[in-house]
């Protein structure tokens, strides 16, 4: 191996008073050590070890090697110790015959007012209110008032420059805002001005106003109000329907579909809590750490942090045990899989495909490019249903009807 390296090397070096390819491999091995050893640890860690791994029927984790010494014995050989981390064995317990629970839920009445009551929120128009000024009841939950401000923030003293606002929109009915400032907005007219105390809530992503206590200096530009629409036919087509009935018949199925998905993952949701209950082995730790991490990014994004941020040692817990969790489950899949024979054939592919065109149709180019881009997580999820197929058609299912009360 150490002579392969050495002639690979010989067409790449040159030396004075060696034409390139022609330096004599004595003198490689004598003035060239550590750029051999380089090459020789490519070469273990990219061919000789999956090879022998793979001889060996080993399920290693590629990113977790590390070669720990390398050293060559007097006949040139390579004498090397790594350390790595193995997928975890599986003895799969039983999987079929399971006793789930299945909530059967039709669309009600209720549900359909809620939707249409969401829409015509959506498509409200804010207008001018005839108030004169800002009355305790324009700041409650079922407020339709909303106004816009002008304001300053300063703290200890300082007014905060970056935080200036003109003509900023203020939802009166909402719970988010700096805790004082809606109480102190109730008796002000138009143009008003008025100093008011507020503290800032500590979930904002903002680390200077997080948790802080503050004066604004607020001037009231205006008072709006929230006019809904009425639900006609005129407000239908605007949603592109015919008409009411045929706006209804789609929240309905639209909201028939919804409530069939969240049945079939509180369904998954159970079956991975069983499987998680039943198998209980050591995942490996890398893989661990890495979902962590991946957790906390995706929180840093839900949430709008920008910066680094800490979680408090029972989120730490919480994440961590869902992280292991998750690992778990992945194997414990895994090995159904191998199991059952399960595979990822072409017909499943397409079918996949087939659906997303259907979803979105004359989009075919951007349909490919999606598959194309998250193929890896779209074989997951088509192999994971094809498991939770086969675990459900083989349970002991007891549905229970939900209604709204």
């Amino acid at each position: 191996l150490r002579h392969n390296c050495c002639i690979e090397l010989q067409k790449e070096i040159q030396i004075p008073g060696f034409r390139k390819g022609f330096v004599p491999i004595e003198l490689i091995n004598k003035q060239f050590p550590e750029l051999i050893k380089e090459r020789l640890t490519k070469k273990i860690l990219q061919e000789i070890l999956p090879q022998v791994f793979n001889e060996n029927k080993i399920n290693y984790i590629p990113e977790t090697i590390k070669i720990l010494s390398f050293n060559f014995t007097q006949n040139n050989d390579c004498v090397f110790e790594i350390e790595l981390e193995v997928e975890p064995e599986v003895k799969l317990k039983s999987y079929k015959g399971l006793k789930l629970v299945k909530e059967i839920k039709k669309v009600s009445q209720t549900d359909i007012d809620k939707t249409i009551q969401q829409l015509k929120e959506h498509n409200a128009k804010l207008i001018p209110s005839t108030k004169e000024k800002i009355e305790p009841q324009d700041i409650t939950s079922t407020s339709n008032i909303f106004c816009i401000i002008n304001y300053k923030i300063f703290i200890d003293g300082k007014e905060l420059k970056n935080y200036e606002g003109k003509n900023v929109l203020i939802n009166l009915s909402l719970d988010t805002l700096p805790k004082g400032l809606k109480e102190g907005l109730v008796g002000m007219a138009r143009n008003d001005k008025k100093t008011i105390q507020v503290e800032f809530p500590v979930n904002i992503p903002n680390t200077e106003l997080m948790g802080k206590q503050a004066l604004m200096e607020v001037e009231l530009v205006e008072i709006k109000e929230k006019q809904l629409p009425q639900l006609n036919t005129e407000f239908a087509k605007d949603l592109g329907y015919k008409d009411v009935d045929d706006l209804l018949s789609a929240i309905k199925q639209h909201l028939q579909e919804e409530f069939d998905k969240e049945t079939k993952q509180k369904l998954k949701n159970q079956i991975y809590e069983i499987l998680l209950k039943e198998h209980n082995f050591v995942v490996p730790e890398s893989e661990v750490e890495q979902r962590y991490n991946e957790l906390v990014e995706s929180l840093k994004k839900e949430y709008g942090y920008t910066k680094e941020f800490e979680l408090n040692e029972n989120q730490q817990k919480q994440l961590k045990k869902k992280s292991e969790d998750e690992v778990r489950l992945k194997y414990i899949l895994k090995k159904i899989l191998e199991t059952e024979n399960i595979q990822l054939t072409q017909e499943l592919i397409e079918k996949e495909r087939g659906k997303l065109l259907s979803m979105y149709p004359g989009r075919e180019k951007e349909v490919n490019e999606y598959f194309e881009k998250n193929f890896n997580l779209i074989a997951s999820n088509i192999l994971e249903d094809k498991i939770f197929e086969l675990i459900i058609s083989n349970a002991k299912i007891k549905e229970v009807e939900i209604t709204n009360k």
